[in-house]
Parts: C-alpha cells; structure tokens; sequence
C-alpha cells in the first residue's frame, strides 16, 4: 500500500508530537487507514482513541472500510511458511539471571511494602557487576537502568550499601528518578534508552501508566492493557533486552496466581514471564516463584542476611512463620538432641531437595539464639551448649 504525501505528513507530525496523538482523530478515515502499518504511530493512535472514548469497534471498521474503498480490495498479512519456521536460525535466548530473568517483558510482582523493589534492585547489581545473584545464580553482566519512581537517592543508595557493602563505583548501573507516562513521552524514552541499556527495571509500572481520565475505560481492562503493552513487549523483543516493570498484586488471595495481578489478564497475556515474590510479616525469608515462556516454573527461596537476599532453596511454597514454629515445637516435645534429617522427618519432609534449605533454616534460628546446638552440632531448644558440662 503505497503512503500518499499527506499521510507521510501524518506521520511525520506524529513523531515530532510524541505521545500526543489526540489531534490525528481528527483526520479523514482514507487518511488514517494507512498508518496501521506504522506500528508505534499506530500504537499511539489507538490509545488516544479508547482515551476520547470513541466507540472502537465500530471505528476500526469504518477505517477497513475506507481502506477496501481506496484499493478495491482488503489487505491481509503474508502467512510465514512451516518450513521457514522450521529452518530460521534465531540467536539464543539471553538469560540475565540464570532461572529467573530472561530477554523480553517480565513482571515483577507482589503485595506493598513486601521486598519487590529489594529483590530488583539485588538483580540489577548483580548483573551490573557481574556476579552471582543471590548469592546462587550466574548472570551476564549488562548495563543496567534503574528508573526509581517510588522511592528517592537517599533510600536507594541505603540499600545498595545494605546489598554490597564494598561497593565504591557501579559503573554499569545508572538510576532515574523521573519519567514520562505512557502515552505522553515513556514508550519514546524506552526506545531512546534501549540503544543503551540491555535491562531496564521499572519500579513501579503504575507510575508509567496514563492518567485516567472521565471518558477513559479503566486501565483494568484487556483491550486497553494490551495497547499500553504490546509496543514495550515488542522493543524487548527487537532489542533482545529485559524489561522488567514491577507491580502490585491484589490485597484479597486468589485461586491464580496470576490472578493477583491487576489487569491481570492483558498483563499475563503480553509479559514473557512473571515473577511473583511473597513473604509473610516480618519473616526474612520469602519465595520468588517464575513463570514463564520460556523459563521453566520454579520457586525459590531467598533470605534476608543484613540487608541483601541470599539463596536458601527451591521447591514449594511454605508458611514461612508455622515452619519456624513447628521446628521449635518438635525440639520441645523430643527433648532430644537432632539432626537435620530427623527433624525433616518430623515434620513430614523427605528428600535431598529440602535438605540444604533446612540447614541453613536451623544455623540461622541458631544465630538468632532461638534455638541450640550441642558440640556435635546437632540442635535442640535453647542455648545449652553455651553451658559447661553439656555431655554432647
């Protein structure tokens, strides 16, 4: 379809007014038709239709309609053959932070106030510096753009001291405390950063969304969410780079995990992966569950150790309170001194899989002097082998 003068000028208006596309619907439907080839141009328009509160349905139809009546016939994509797909050779998925962070849109999400901004700011260090991350996972070093919306210099640079305590330079992460929304400039400014950034952490998504408005439809709802998403997925995918916007889940539980996101649906949909971190009260330990396209399902547990997240084990989510309880109880009623093992088997766990989790579990309630330790190192309540005269 070939772009008369008019519209070439239609676009180039567009891309001198970023992220205000208001005016355009005021063109004639043989004008606009044309842009849907312009894949940001397009992106734009849509969002500043549903924000007009036109009736979309029935004005994408008028413009197929004006596109049949300008080229006498509809105009539908060339299908991609099985065998090109078979046979096309694409480069290998890079995965910033082995298991858990790979190439495209990934959503990092939990419950306020719970450790999201620590567990994406632990990554974005690690992988800036190159080093393992959580004291476990092996990353590419890449340079990293941190864009803080929700918490100020002075608190962030407290938790990078709390993160990496020798810590002098980092020269491969750089912050912003300021954007624009969507719609009104953030896709542009991603796209500009992207030429430099290989991962761009969003902290929060909701800060980036746009305004609402009386006649806009709730950001809530699919059509609207995949809009505002689908052009940040895809500079993810063209740049082969993680995106990584963090975001709140629902206060009231869920069936679905996935359900606890808000706008759950088109988020789901568009993201690559999602990862969700829970931890209950003030328990140091939570759990980072990833799903993902292209990552195998899997939860892992990580601790709080002064400041920074450390690896304790994967497998299932666990009442991280009734846990540290209950061990205490089963020390109390055996009034014997036990091994790992055998309080794994007393609260019902088998397998190698738990047994390191565990260990570190017991050495940490001992540090806390919630428990003891005789001088075979075996546990039991309490501080005894602090005392002489302990026959163990």
């Amino acid at each position: 379809m070939t772009l008369t003068d008019r519209q070439y000028e239609l676009i180039e208006t567009l891309e001198k007014r970023p992220g205000n596309a208001y005016w355009i619907l005021d063109q004639t439907l043989e004008d606009l038709a044309p842009l849907r080839k312009n894949t940001q141009a397009w992106s734009q328009i849509m969002t500043a239709a549903r924000q007009q509160g036109l009736d979309v349905p029935s004005w994408l139809a008028a413009l197929d309609d004006a596109s049949k009546r300008r080229n006498g016939h509809a105009h539908f994509p060339v299908p991609i053959s099985g065998t090109h797909v078979l046979q096309a050779e694409h480069p290998p998925l890079r995965c910033f932070v082995e298991e858990i962070l790979a190439e495209g849109l990934t959503i990092l999400a939990g419950k306020p106030k719970k450790g999201k901004s620590c567990v994406a700011l632990d990554m974005g260090v690690s992988i800036s510096v190159g080093r393992q991350a959580f004291m476990k996972f092996a990353t590419i070093r890449a340079k990293v753009l941190y864009i803080s919306l929700e918490d100020g210099e002075r608190r962030i640079q407290r938790r990078l001291h709390a993160i990496q305590s020798n810590l002098t330079t980092l020269t491969q992460m750089d912050f912003l405390y300021t954007f624009p929304r969507l719609g009104d400039g953030a896709y542009e400014a991603l796209t500009h950063y992207a030429e430099t950034y290989q991962v761009i952490i969003i902290d929060t998504l909701g800060r980036i969304l746009p305004t609402q408005s009386p006649t806009r439809q709730s950001l809530s709802e699919y059509q609207l969410l995949t809009d505002v998403l689908a052009p940040i997925h895809q500079l993810a995918e063209d740049k082969h780079m993680a995106i990584v916007p963090i975001d709140h889940v629902r206060k009231a539980s869920v069936d679905d995990d996935i359900d606890g996101i808000i706008g759950s649906q088109a988020k789901g949909g568009m993201a690559d992966h999602i990862l969700f971190y829970t931890r209950k009260g003030r328990e140091k330990d939570g759990v980072l569950q990833v799903l993902g396209r292209d990552l195998e399902d899997e939860k892992f547990v990580l601790s709080m150790v002064d400041g920074h997240l450390e690896f304790l084990g994967k497998g299932e989510i666990y009442e991280l309170d009734s846990e540290h309880n209950k061990i205490i109880t089963i020390l109390g009623e055996e009034a014997r001194p036990m091994t790992v093992r055998d309080i794994m088997l007393a609260m019902g766990i088998q397998g190698d899989a738990h047994y390191e989790r565990f260990r570190k579990v017991l050495q940490r309630l001992y540090k806390e002097d919630r428990i003891g330790k005789t001088q075979r190192g075996l546990y039991r309540l309490y501080g005894e082998d602090r005392e002489e005269g302990v026959p163990f």
